[in-house]
C-alpha cells in the first residue's frame, strides 16, 4: 500500500476511534422539587390527580428517566435541562429518605442522586 494511502486510513481509524471514544457526557441532576413531603400527602399536583415530581439537569436526553429508589418514573423529556415525571402514591405512602436519580435508558449512565424525605 502506498505512503498516502496508509496515512488516509490511519486518519480514518483515528477519527473512527474517536467517534466511539467521545460518547456523551452522563446526565447530571441539578435540582429537584419539591424534596420533601409527608405520608401519603400528594404534591405539585396533576389534573388526575398524580403527584408530579420536576428536575432541572444536564446532558438529559429524550431517553433520560427519573428513578425513584428503584423504580423507574413515567417520565417526560422537557429539554436537556429539563425532566419532569409522575409519582405513583405508593411511593410516598409511608416515611423515608428515598434517592432520586437520572438513569438514560439508552447508554445506561446514572447521574448523581439526591434525597426525597417523606415524613411522618
Amino acid at each position: 500500500m502506498e505512503p498516502t494511502n496508509l496515512r488516509v486510513l490511519g486518519l480514518f481509524l483515528l477519527t473512527i476511534f474517536l467517534l466511539i471514544g467521545c460518547s456523551k457526557a452522563p446526565p447530571l441532576l441539578k435540582q429537584m422539587g419539591p424534596m420533601k413531603t409527608k405520608v401519603g400527602v400528594a404534591f405539585n399536583m396533576q389534573p388526575k390527580g398524580e403527584s408530579a415530581i420536576w428536575t432541572t439537569t444536564e446532558n438529559a436526553t429524550k431517553t433520560t428517566v427519573i428513578v425513584w429508589g428503584e423504580t423507574q418514573l413515567h417520565s417526560t423529556f422537557g429539554s436537556a435541562k429539563a425532566v419532569t415525571a409522575l409519582v405513583p402514591k405508593e411511593l410516598y405512602s409511608k416515611p423515608g429518605q428515598f434517592q432520586v436519580y437520572l438513569l438514560d435508558t439508552k447508554t445506561a449512565k446514572k447521574s448523581n442522586s439526591l434525597i426525597f424525605t417523606v415524613e411522618e
